[in-house]
């Protein structure tokens, strides 16, 4: 993954040099355009304790305090002296041979938006303004019941860089608290702008909305992300920006197809596969690789309409654009990236035994975005249960549970697999089910 903009700057350089940690975290404070209060609003620790830790005033860190900062401001663990973090590996079950293997409720969910995030009581109907010390909702932002004063660009630009950190690496809670400062925000970047200006205020603000949606329909919250794919529409087409009107149809038509409105969903997505191709001709390995998660998509939404010819035929011109994206496309769609929907295709088709094939061939470590590992673990785990391989199954809830928790905790294919399982389990042969069950919340 590319590092954040600012990290190239000669300060940075010099203060990782001497190991001024203080010093990198005001210039990751100030890139993301947090004050010292929303700032350790995200982070737990008092305004005073940020505000020494900046000047200076600490010489002894823990792993944890260093991990929690570089966490919430998006700093390259490397500069803090950090190794990143390994994903587990798949559960040995996974890789062994065959023959030797056979033998989340709505309020929970909301808990991201309301409980952890803290929804306004008593909210009048004039909109107020986004401040460090109450706490709104995107909800509150799309019915403009707030507002926020504009940013500079390149502020913006930060935001939305730890936006989509934090959607990668399945921060939920933290992408919350995050979001409705920054829709706010890039709303009123949109409508403040000057007339040349227009078009990239309105790039931004599509992206933003874009990030809204990703966590809505993870939270399963369809009626929201139906207007935040909405707004991310009509605002990339403002943008005049290929690859922001392909990105923003290809949540639209997510959207559609989980209101199993997989038809028109198809169709939405197959569109916006070739006007991207008709409006580039697909010279940058961006767009390449932009077209080949389109196609990707709608191989996946395909085999939601059951309709097993078009799937497989669709991930093999999928399989083609990425191959001639390269490296230069990875950010956006790669080999892992076809690799995982390969599994997700064959599992929604019912070929529990192929989805499991392609899932051995498959490290998780190798995938760099815990979203997309995440999204592993799920069609893994579905497999291996629909294959009747329930303590395979169950290894792979776990292994999802210590790479990606908060993905376990909070969606809903987790709690009903788990709830499968524990039904299933007549002859007590998944110790610590029950206690897993606990963990997530699903007792």
């Amino acid at each position: 993954m590319a590092e954040p903009a600012w990290t190239a700057m000669p300060t940075v350089a010099r203060a990782v040099e001497v190991g001024d940690i203080g010093a990198l975290l005001r210039i990751a404070r100030t890139a993301a355009g947090l004050t010292l209060e929303e700032a350790g609003q995200l982070t737990g620790y008092s305004t005073a304790t940020m505000s020494r830790w900046e000047n200076g005033r600490r010489r002894e860190w823990t792993v944890g305090e260093l991990r929690r900062l570089a966490e919430v401001y998006g700093i390259p663990p490397h500069l803090l002296g950090l190794a990143a973090s390994s994903p587990p590996s798949p559960p040995d079950s996974i890789r062994v041979n065959e023959s030797r293997q056979n033998g989340g409720d709505w309020m929970r969910r909301r808990d991201v938006l309301v409980g952890t995030v803290g929804l306004t009581t008593g909210a009048t109907l004039l909109p107020a303004t986004v401040s460090a010390d109450v706490n709104y909702t995107v909800e509150d932002v799309i019915f403009g019941r707030v507002t926020a004063p504009p940013l500079p660009d390149h502020q913006l630009s930060a935001q939305l860089s730890a936006a989509r950190a934090d959607h990668r690496a399945c921060r939920y809670t933290q992408l919350a608290r995050r979001l409705p400062r920054l829709l706010a925000q890039a709303n009123a970047g949109r409508d403040h702008a000057p007339a040349d200006e227009v078009a990239r205020a309105s790039a931004r603000l599509s992206q933003a909305y874009c990030v809204a949606t990703q966590l809505l329909l993870k939270l399963y919250d369809d009626g929201l992300a139906s207007c935040a794919a909405d707004r991310a529409v009509q605002a990339a087409r403002g943008s005049g920006d290929p690859l922001v009107v392909a990105e923003a149809s290809r949540l639209a038509a997510t959207v559609l197809r989980r209101a199993r409105h997989r038809d028109g969903a198809q169709r939405l997505v197959l569109h916006a596969a070739q006007q991207l191709d008709a409006d580039t001709g697909l010279t940058d390995p961006r767009q390449t690789a932009m077209y080949g998660q389109l196609l990707a998509v709608a191989a996946y939404t395909a085999a939601m309409r059951d309709d097993r010819d078009e799937a497989w035929t669709l991930l093999g011109e999928a399989e083609d654009a990425a191959g001639r994206a390269g490296a230069a496309g990875l950010d956006r769609f790669g080999s892992l990236d076809l690799a995982v929907y390969k599994i997700s295709v064959a599992r929604v088709l019912g070929d529990y035994g192929t989805a499991v094939d392609f899932a051995r061939q498959v490290d998780p470590r190798r995938i760099e975005a815990p979203e997309r590992r995440a999204r592993y673990w799920e069609d893994t785990a579905l497999a291996l249960h629909g294959r009747g391989r329930p303590e395979a199954a169950f290894q792979a809830l776990l292994a999802a549970e210590s790479d990606t928790p908060q993905e376990v905790r909070y969606r809903p294919w987790a709690h009903r697999l788990t709830q499968d399982l524990m039904s299933g389990d007549v002859r007590n042969g998944l110790p610590g089910i029950r206690d897993f069950a606990h963990r997530i919340g699903t007792t």
